[in-house]
Parts: structure tokens; sequence; C-alpha cells
């Protein structure tokens, strides 16, 4: 039911399709959005030729696939899973990432001034574990356009803003992430043309042009830094778009 005001579904045949598949599966989502995410028209390229752009403006056709920055406990996962500091565990409690310091002695009438960071493998846990306080919510997730939690969203804004590329640069996390990465990329096999490639494959899943990649390479040559390479990867608008 597409309700009185929105538009009707460009392909009502696919969608009667999934439906069938949903119920032929025993109604498992996992199952239906597995079979969604491996489709060939999902996983296809975002780029577009400027004649298909000029047929099919808003993608109603499926001709391309989806571009937009990820959401906001994403950028943070994608910088710890390319530098390899992501834990796997599943499920349990709250964590408390790192952030930076003193945010929460700002809290008027909080019982807790002290922000209780994570130690081990807590400390790199998924988003969607991190501990949200409705008076002082975890930075970057604000910073990327996540909300409080104080009112239910159908929808989150994207923005693109100054702050977002402070955040990339300077939130303790993302430093972290940075220093490992460069350590991983400082122990890759090859010169460091290889290692630069490798580590550009592994930050955007795309092999680096001759001008990106003579820019990376004389960036570390100029600073003999792993670190100034790792961070300028992991700070990349196609690195947290998908």
């Amino acid at each position: 039911d597409f309700g009185m005001q929105s538009a009707s579904p460009t392909h009502p045949e696919l969608l009667d399709w999934l439906a069938l598949e949903f119920i032929e599966n025993d109604w498992s989502m996992k199952e239906i959005i597995k079979t969604m995410v491996m489709s060939l028209t999902y996983r296809q390229t975002a780029s577009a030729s400027p004649e298909l752009i000029q047929q099919d403006p808003g993608n109603q056709l499926y001709a391309r696939g989806p571009r937009f920055r990820l959401s906001a406990e994403l950028v943070r996962d994608n910088a710890l899973a390319i530098s390899g500091l992501l834990s796997r565990k599943m499920g349990g409690p709250a964590v408390f990432p790192v952030q930076p310091d003193g945010l929460w002695k700002d809290i008027s009438t909080a019982d807790v001034s002290v922000y209780p960071t994570s130690k081990g493998e807590d400390r790199y846990r998924r988003g969607l574990y991190t501990f949200l306080r409705r008076g002082n919510p975890y930075p970057s997730i604000l910073n990327f356009d996540g909300t409080n939690r104080s009112t239910c969203v159908v929808q989150r804004d994207r923005s693109n803003t100054p702050v977002q590329a402070l955040n990339l640069l300077n939130d303790p996390v993302f430093v972290e992430a940075a220093e490992a990465f460069a350590s991983m990329i400082e122990n890759l096999p090859g010169d460091d043309r290889e290692k630069i490639e490798k580590a550009f494959r592994r930050a955007i899943a795309r092999k680096p042009s001759d001008a990106e990649m003579a820019t990376l390479l004389a960036l570390y040559q100029k600073l003999a830094s792993w670190f100034s390479v790792a961070q300028v990867l992991l700070n990349l608008d196609e690195t947290i778009t998908k």
C-alpha cells in the first residue's frame, strides 16, 4: 500500500516477485536482503554516461548503482575495517569508543561526568553498539547527520560540511585508524609504488590512476611517513561514499 500521496512503483512486477520470494523463503529477512544486495542491479557501478543521466536523471530504471555517503555509524566502521582494527564481535552491551576528552563534563545535572572509555576489543566495536547519551551524543555521529535519538526520524539528512572533514582529520578514532593503517602499509610486500596501490585498493576498492599514484608517491617521499598517506586515503570523499 503506497498510500494516497506517494508515487506509484516504477517496477510493480519486481515488487510482486520479491514478495513471493519473501513468502517462499519462510519470511526470512536475511534471505530477502541477501537476494537484493547480491543482485547484479544492486552491485552495478554508480558511474553513468551523460546520455544515460539525461535519459534517466532520477535512476528510475535502475540502470546504474546508488551513490551516497555512508551513514554516520558506518563512516567510523569503515575506517576501522580498512585499518584492520574493527572488532567482529556480535551482541552484548553498549560500548564507549574513544571520543575527545572532556565532553561529558559540560552536561548539567549529570550524575556521571567522566566518559568511561572502553578498553581492548570493545574500543573498536561497530557503531551499532556505541552508547548514545541524549544530553551529549557521540560527536562523530552527529557530525555525519546521525541523530541523538530523542525523536524518531523517517530519513536522515546527508550534508557535506567542513566539520566532517575536520572530524576525519582530527577525531582520535580516525587518527588511531590512520596509525594502524600506516603500520599495515609499511608491512605490505613490494616497493613503495606497490604498497600504495595495495593500500589504495583496500581503502577505495579500485586501482589508483597515474595522477593519484604520483601524488601519493610524492607525498610519501616528501614526508617519509606512511601515516600521511594513510590519513589521505581515509579522508577521501570516495572512501566514505558507497
